[in-house]
């Protein structure tokens, strides 16, 4: 197992875990909180992604670099956007780096949580129709460390939390 990089996962999920509706997000519009929050947490760091995840209209990305996961052989990617067939594969291609982020999707998430450190969690505290979800993490030993909360503005269309959980 790789020792480095520290792998943190950072995700946005509704209070039934959806974290994906019809290949976008299960809410109308990002959330300004929640992506001013990504940008500030991933900033100068390199993001993994699953295709569908690069493929989303509202898709985040990383100037630092970007892998997507796939197992298409003949996978076609924007700049900046380097193809691995695996998680493994990925995180060798990055084993000088510092940290790396997992954006998604429950796929990716589900084989990244068992080696994640990590985990940034925004809770949108209202449910919404989904096809993906964000996985059971709550057996793994992660603490909580800090909750912040937010009341519908102008900034948070819904009451949310953003949480950061470290593995004990």
């Amino acid at each position: 197992m790789i020792e480095k990089p520290k792998i943190s996962i950072i995700a946005a999920m509704s209070q039934n875990r959806a974290i994906g509706f019809k290949g976008s997000l299960p809410w109308p519009e990002p959330i300004p909180v929640d992506w001013e929050h990504l940008e500030k947490v991933t900033k100068g760091k390199k993001m993994i992604m699953g295709r569908k995840s690069y493929e989303d209209k509202h898709r985040v990305s990383s100037e630092a670099g970007n892998f997507v996961l796939s197992s298409q052989d003949d996978l076609e990617l924007e700049d900046n956007f380097t193809h691995a067939k695996s998680l493994e594969e990925a995180l060798e291609l990055c084993q000088n780096e510092e940290e790396i982020f997992v954006i998604g999707g429950e796929g990716v998430f589900e084989a990244a949580l068992p080696k994640c450190t990590t985990l940034y969690l925004t809770k949108v505290l209202q449910g919404f129709k989904g096809d993906t979800f964000f996985p059971e993490f709550e057996h793994l030993g992660f603490q909580v460390e800090k909750i912040k909360r937010f009341e519908v503005s102008e900034q948070s269309p819904y009451p949310m939390e953003i949480i950061t959980y470290r593995k004990a």
